[in-house]
């Protein structure tokens, strides 16, 4: 089954654009033959891979299994009829390749997810007190930097026919879904409450890429930051009803979405979880927030 997710890869008409977007985010750059590569600070995982291209496009997601786990996961797709093919990369191109039902390229490779180094930053609750002697509110200035990738959530042809795919072959599960619009899936073991999205669309493309942050100051400090450098403000901030995070949400330069959350539902491998249906409608994307969804907001915009 899968166990992680690695990266998320865009095919985009300027390397440069690009990194100069997530470098603001505060990621942190290196080369991997002819694409750019970004990390989380503190994290030794690439979280996003950009290839040049004429055209902004979804390139392939990337999860992770173990080493064990490989080989029979390889008999899942073939038993299903899923065809194997040859890596795209001549660097970074490790694992096994094949498309989704939506044609989607997909990677998986032995392994593990990478541990933050970071500290977490420290939060009092009732009973709970793990700042002491110290203020809690932070310097307007601090370099608030994404800790981890922690979903990709990217549009579908049929929903239900993606849901089986991602459950029945690679070993998901469905946390919740939004009528005939979104699913939620996460991993079979220990997971977040998604770590793969899905929304319906009469094409395939990428919606947003979600970054955790330390907590609900470094969401707001690291879009604002966005959006004084000339980002477009999208959406929060707020917190949603399915993984019950707080996010925010800007537009990247090519109009998909990225998320900055935090505090997401976790769900062990031997949790009782019952999933819930809810009624398809904006009213199902969020709990609060600063205001309602924009119009846009579930707009494929590889298909304009």
């Amino acid at each position: 089954m899968l166990r992680s997710l690695q990266h998320a890869a865009l095919t985009v008409p300027d390397l440069e654009v690009g990194r100069a977007f997530y470098e603001g985010m505060g990621l942190e750059t290196a080369r991997l033959g002819d694409s750019l590569v970004f990390r989380c600070p503190g994290r030794a995982q690439n979280q996003v891979r950009l290839v040049e291209g004429k055209k902004k496009r979804l390139t392939h997601v990337s999860f992770g299994t173990t080493a064990a786990e490989l080989p029979g996961l390889q008999r899942a797709l073939e038993a299903r009829g899923t065809k194997l093919i040859d890596s795209p990369y001549k660097a970074g191109g490790e694992g096994i390749w094949f498309r989704d039902p939506d044609g989607d390229l997909v990677n998986v490779v032995a392994a593990p997810d990478q541990p933050q180094s970071r500290p977490p930053v420290a939060i009092n609750n009732a009973g709970d007190f793990k700042r002491l002697g110290r203020r809690g509110a932070p310097n307007r200035n601090i370099e608030a930097k994404p800790r981890r990738l922690g979903h990709v959530l990217k549009f579908s042809l049929d929903l239900q026919r993606a849901i089986d795919f991602y459950t029945g072959t690679l070993g998901m599960k469905l946390s919740d879904r939004i009528g005939d619009m979104a699913a939620f899936l996460r991993f079979g073991g220990d997971s977040d409450h998604h770590t793969l999205a899905l929304a319906q669309s009469q094409g395939t493309g990428l919606h947003h890429m979600s970054f955790e942050m330390g907590n609900l100051d470094q969401i707001q400090f690291c879009a604002q930051r966005m959006i004084e450098a000339g980002y477009r403000d999208a959406w929060g901030v707020g917190r949603h009803i399915y993984g019950s995070n707080y996010f925010h949400y800007i537009r990247d330069p090519w109009n998909s979405l990225v998320e900055f959350f935090w505090d997401i539902d976790f769900i062990p491998g031997n949790a009782h979880w019952e999933v819930e249906n809810a009624e398809a409608g904006a009213e199902s994307l969020f709990q609060w927030a600063t205001m309602p969804p924009p119009d846009d907001f579930l707009v494929n915009y590889e298909r304009l």
